[in-house]
């Protein structure tokens, strides 16, 4: 079990660096997204994995094996990557049967050998049949299915994905989701897979890592990235987000009260008395009109705005104590603008988020992000 290890990783373009002392433990077998926003760093940091892109400091390797360090880089074909690009990059004079056969010819493979692999390959992509057809003759969810069949012909140790769904429509790209997670898990290759789509990250990797100005931001889990954030910046990333600031004031237990100027609400987690604070609630955990167990805090709101997005209603509501507070509710029932509403927040869901991003925080002493490994599953 060799897992893939970036050890302070630093890559610069000129005056711009892109990564900045990232460090990362992949384990083997792990599923693991890349997630950002244009600008990131995960697409050099794909390609510093794929050795596409060479580094200026740090190393990356699988186990013992050195794949990258400044002034050394180890071939892509040599770390026994697949690799699934944004537009396929399928070779339109060759038909589906000679776009799989052509990294097995290089390597010089025995024709049944040939023949058997591209067949397995096309049968786990649900593709059995397609073998004479060119890529002008496929829609853009088979050419999808012919690339990963071609990164999966190979038998990599590691597939590289890089943005694969991007160019699909929505309906499409929904479908492509759950059949490439399928065959990724019947495969079960190490996948990393870059993404700046928060869905697509949360609901097909074993681990996400968020990355802001080429650092990791927070890593870990789907639900605890999308739970737990640490920062504004993760809990904006990573799905729509109520952030109130207010006054910390004396501790209650394991719930914090905070006063935020005409009202107050109750934030899970331990915080300094006296000090302010931002506190992260998602749409969706907000109850309209009714009161659940546990602690909570209860505020009288009317409703400003409505946006029907067809599974449920999204509203914009002002609070009574503080007229200049808009929150974002979403509910199933329907309400009219004007409307007087109560609204519920649990105190679990309150959660205080760090308006300083890990991003660019001040530098450690050793100048290093410290290792963030991989191991959401076991």
């Amino acid at each position: 079990m060799n897992p893939i290890i970036l050890e302070n990783v630093r890559k610069s373009y000129g005056d711009k660096l892109v990564l900045d002392r990232l460090s990362l433990e992949i384990r083997e077998g792990r599923y693991v997204a890349l997630l950002g926003p244009s600008g990131c760093g995960k697409t050099t940091l794909i390609g510093a994995l794929a050795g596409l892109t060479s580094i200026d400091g740090g190393v990356i390797r699988r186990g013992e094996e050195r794949w990258s360090a400044p002034g050394y880089n180890l071939t892509p074909e040599a770390r026994n990557v697949g690799l699934v690009f944004q537009d396929y990059a399928l070779w339109p004079h060759m038909n589906v049967f000679a776009n799989l056969a052509f990294s097995l010819k290089i390597k010089k493979r025995p024709r049944q050998e040939i023949r058997r692999r591209i067949g397995e390959a096309l049968e786990t992509v649900q593709m059995t049949g397609f073998e004479n057809r060119y890529p002008h003759q496929l829609s853009g969810g088979q050419k999808q299915r012919v690339a990963i069949a071609r990164a999966l012909v190979a038998k990599p140790s590691l597939l590289l994905m890089d943005e694969p769904l991007s160019s699909l429509d929505a309906q499409l790209r929904e479908t492509m989701r759950w059949e490439l997670l399928r065959i990724i898990r019947d495969a079960g290759i190490t996948t990393v897979y870059v993404t700046h789509d928060q869905a697509e990250a949360l609901s097909m990797a074993d681990y996400v890592v968020l990355l802001n100005r080429g650092r990791i931001e927070q890593a870990g889990s789907p639900t605890q990235l999308y739970r737990e954030p640490s920062t504004v910046f993760a809990a904006n990333f990573l799905g729509r987000s109520n952030i109130l600031e207010g006054r910390v004031l004396a501790g209650l237990g394991e719930y914090t009260p905070v006063e935020c100027g005409g009202f107050r609400i109750y934030s899970s987690g331990s915080l300094p008395i006296g000090q302010r604070a931002k506190i992260m609630i998602r749409p969706a955990d907000i109850v309209i009109d009714r009161r659940e167990p546990g602690p909570g805090q209860l505020l009288d709101a009317v409703v400003a705005q409505r946006s029907f997005q067809g599974v449920n209603w999204q509203y914009r509501v002002t609070l009574r104590e503080a007229p200049d507070t808009c929150l974002e509710v979403w509910d199933t029932a329907e309400r009219a603008v004007s409307d007087a509403v109560r609204l519920w927040l649990p105190a679990a869901c309150c959660r205080p988020v760090s308006e300083k991003s890990s991003a660019v925080a001040k530098e450690p002493a050793r100048g290093a992000q410290p290792v963030i490994r991989a191991e959401a599953l076991v």
